[in-house]
């Protein structure tokens, strides 16, 4: 068997982090009941779906080049997992603290948590198995 490192790892982290960090967001702000903003990402559920995706695009362009370099230089897949994951949750506090300055901590840590779950949950490589004809 020959591992290899599959492009749809890199779809399935990014998508599933856009999809799941509103309800964790919403979740942490639950948890403050200090907090007037319960329920403020998912209230508009698909435009904050929608900026999400066009904000993440310049972490997820540099995601997909290390990861065509991880590839292509045959690095060990837990250090290409490792790697990736640590860019993603790096991009997102980049973005957040860059484009979004005064927003609320819990949505930063949120769609990091959500990277970092998603990250390690989905499968980094596939097995390419020569199959024998019988």
């Amino acid at each position: 068997m020959n591992p290899q490192m599959q492009w749809s790892y890199l779809f399935k982290h990014w998508f599933a982090t856009l999809l799941i960090a509103p309800f964790l967001s919403d979740l942490f702000f639950y948890v403050n009941p200090s907090n007037a903003k319960i329920g403020g990402l998912l209230s508009g559920y698909f435009t904050v779906f929608f900026m999400s995706f066009i904000f993440s695009l310049p972490t997820y362009i540099i995601y997909a080049a290390v990861f065509y370099y991880l590839k292509k230089k045959k690095f060990s897949l837990i250090f290409s997992k490792k790697m990736l994951i640590a860019i993603s949750m790096v991009g997102v506090f980049i973005t957040f603290a860059s484009v979004f300055p005064d927003m609320y901590f819990p949505v930063t840590l949120a769609y990091m948590l959500a990277s970092l779950i998603t990250g390690i949950f989905f499968k980094l490589e596939k097995d390419c198995q020569l199959k024998a004809d019988y």
